[in-house]
């Protein structure tokens, strides 16, 4: 971890403060998997209203209030797009062996590109009708199970 982002770990005061760090960071995190999952599970399941999901079966929801996503071994299939109010594309990132399927959602007049981000070992099917074209990207772990 680099000095600024350890200097602002050591002086989080808060779980939001966390995960804002987590989500700010969260390319390098999720590649050197950190931190192990083992620690997603016992301190972060509790943080859906902050966009970082972990073990959860979805069914439908509707996922563009966010920047950033982050899905940790979660099934189900969401929506996502374009949020117009809030002038935002979502960007979602996934790793612990998540098994999902994403589909457009929101009322879209025109077409708008959703970026995925796929860590590790994940099953992520698209469902590519309407005007969001999904753009996948994919990365190896650090240690290779993620």
């Amino acid at each position: 971890m680099c000095r600024e982002n350890r200097d602002e770990l050591d002086s989080i005061e808060s779980k939001g403060d966390a995960i804002s760090l987590y989500k700010k960071t969260i390319d390098w995190a999720l590649e050197e998997c950190y931190p192990n999952f083992g620690v997603i599970q016992r301190d972060f399941s509790d943080c859906e209203e902050y966009g970082v999901f972990v073990n959860r079966e979805f069914h439908g929801e509707l996922l563009n209030d966010q920047q950033v996503y982050v899905f940790h071994h979660c099934t189900g299939w969401i929506r996502t797009g374009l949020n117009i109010p809030k002038r935002l594309i979502p960007m979602l990132y996934f790793a612990n062996g998540c098994d999902m399927t994403i589909r457009p959602g929101g009322e879209l007049t025109m077409e708008v590109r959703v970026p995925l981000y796929v860590f590790g070992r994940n099953l992520v099917k698209l469902d590519a009708s309407g005007n969001v074209v999904f753009k996948t990207y994919k990365f190896d772990t650090k240690d290779g199970t993620a």
